[in-house]
């Protein structure tokens, strides 16, 4: 990913893979975490960059105004073997580096963070799992350490903790399912497509992490429903919607949306009661999908698109 793409649209991940090659390849790398904001400021408590011994970088500290300074304290770091606290802003000693918020942060800057270590964590991220790391500020040689969650850190500890991306599994065929890929894919986020139509299959494979072919109306398949999974329904045919729609509502997911008129969705809603919905179960299906009406496949895809976003914020996801 972060050959692909500009360094600062980096994912969390993605900067940790970067550490991680650049130890694998034998190359020195460092790491460097927000760990105190003083004021507001552009990116969040524990956003991270990973920097390269020849000064390429992953990630994002800031909107560009500290990148080139922290690269240069990192290969600083790097050479003399020795973490170090860095201080930008109000009560800087770096009166010649300014931020336009008018705060201050704090950057912790591992400079030999563990490959093996960073190796666990990046298959942990893969594998969609939550987890935390942890170490203490005020230490000269890297602590960084591996834990499940922040109760097992010590008080001196920083614990930045990791949890999966955000996932889109979207269900139906046609131009709104292959636009909605499309912008899914910028998003970076992890994508599942399931369609009864085998053109519609072929049009997102190159947008997807794995696609799945619908066989029949009344048997939906095993998709992948976790607390960090939104659903979008974009049948056109929609006696195949409702299997589906019934196993992603009483899932984890945290967001189960459907394609149609509002008569469209009344009636959706009755399909839905006649196979045993619950009022609980109703309650949580958006429809007609989006945040504001469109007309053709792409405003559509960005509508609702711009929803399952929404939500995944509000819910303190992707905070980091």
């Amino acid at each position: 990913m972060t050959g692909l793409l500009p360094p600062g649209l980096a994912s969390d991940l993605d900067v940790l893979a970067f550490a991680e090659a650049e130890l694998a390849a034998g190359g020195p790398a460092a790491l460097v975490t927000i760990t105190g904001l003083d004021g507001p400021f552009s990116r969040p408590l524990g956003a991270q960059l990973a920097v390269a011994g020849d000064k390429r970088f992953a990630g994002s500290i800031s909107g560009g105004c500290l990148e080139q300074a922290l690269t240069e304290e990192a290969q600083l770091a790097m050479r003399e073997g020795t973490n170090r606290m860095l201080r930008y802003g109000r009560g800087s000693p770096y009166i010649d580096v300014r931020l336009p918020c008018g705060g201050g942060i704090d950057l912790h800057v591992d400079a030999s963070p563990d490959l093996e270590l960073l190796r666990k964590a990046v298959a942990l991220g893969r594998a969609r799992k939550t987890y935390s790391l942890a170490f203490d500020p005020s230490s000269q040689r890297s602590s960084l350490r591996l834990i499940g969650s922040e109760a097992e850190a010590t008080p001196k500890e920083f614990v930045r903790r990791f949890e999966p991306r955000l996932r889109i599994v979207l269900a139906g065929r046609g131009w709104e399912i292959v636009a909605m890929s499309q912008m899914a894919q910028t998003a970076n986020v992890d994508l599942v497509v399931a369609s009864q139509e085998p053109a519609t299959l072929d049009f997102c494979k190159p947008y997807a992490n794995e696609t799945i072919r619908l066989t029949a109306p009344t048997a939906a398949p095993s998709l992948p429903f976790d607390e960090y999974t939104a659903v979008a329904c974009l049948f056109h045919e929609h006696e195949w919607e409702a299997p589906l729609l019934l196993d992603a509502l009483r899932s984890p997911a945290f967001y189960v949306g459907a394609l149609g008129s509002r008569q469209t969705h009344q009636r959706r809603i009755e399909t839905l009661q006649a196979l045993g919905a619950g009022p609980d179960d109703l309650a949580r299906l958006k429809g007609p999908i989006g945040l504001f009406a469109s007309h053709d496949p792409r405003s559509l895809a960005v509508s609702a698109l711009s929803e399952i976003i929404k939500e995944w914020t509000s819910r303190g996801a992707g905070r980091w």
